[in-house]
Order: structure tokens, then sequence, then C-alpha cells
């Protein structure tokens, strides 16, 4: 079974949590999950995702994460837990981080 029932993710590029949340009120019919990316993620950090998530839309956090695998796990283990249904990580990282974000995932 899909998190996401409708494959439109919208991208949250704003600076703001207020100008993400407008966003989300007024696009959620029309959207399966919103983005949070660096630029909101840096400016607002966890609570953009946390506010996202109480609207009760799906949340793709797009970090692109790439590093040593347990620092990767760690990551994945702490934006889960955030609420993020999708995140990526860099296949450049190799086969050992990418089992380890698995991993992070059940964390």
């Amino acid at each position: 079974m899909s998190l996401i029932k409708n494959p439109l993710i919208i991208a949250l590029d704003v600076d703001t949590v207020e100008e993400a949340v407008a966003l989300v009120d007024r696009l959620a019919p029309y959207a399966g999950a919103f983005k949070v990316g660096m630029q909101l993620y840096n400016s607002a950090g966890p609570e953009a995702v946390h506010r996202i998530r109480e609207k009760g839309a799906p949340v793709f956090v797009d970090l692109k994460l790439h590093d040593i695998p347990n620092t990767v796990a760690g990551a994945v283990r702490v934006l889960t837990r955030h609420g993020a249904s999708i995140l990526n990580v860099h296949a450049a990282g190799g086969r050992i981080m990418m089992q380890e974000a698995v991993t992070g995932c059940a964390g």
C-alpha cells in the first residue's frame, strides 16, 4: 500500500513555515504530498515538517542525504520520527550507506 495516493508532490520552496502552511492550505486538495527542501528546512528545521504533517499531508524531505553510513542512518531515523513520509539519499554514497538508511527507517 502506498503512502501517497496522488503522485503530485508540490515543492514548498519558500523561506518560512507561514508561507509553506499557506501553500499547503491552498493546494492540499490537489497534492499527494509536499516537499520540504533545503531552503525551507534550513530556515525552519523540523518545525516545517511538523506543521505540514499537522495538516494531514505527507511530507517529502528532500535533503539529498550523502555521508558516512552511520550518519545517514541517524539522519533518516530522526527525519522519519519528525514525520517524513519520503526522503532521499544519494546512491553515490554506496550500498552500505543505502542499507544503513533503510536500517534508520526502522529505528
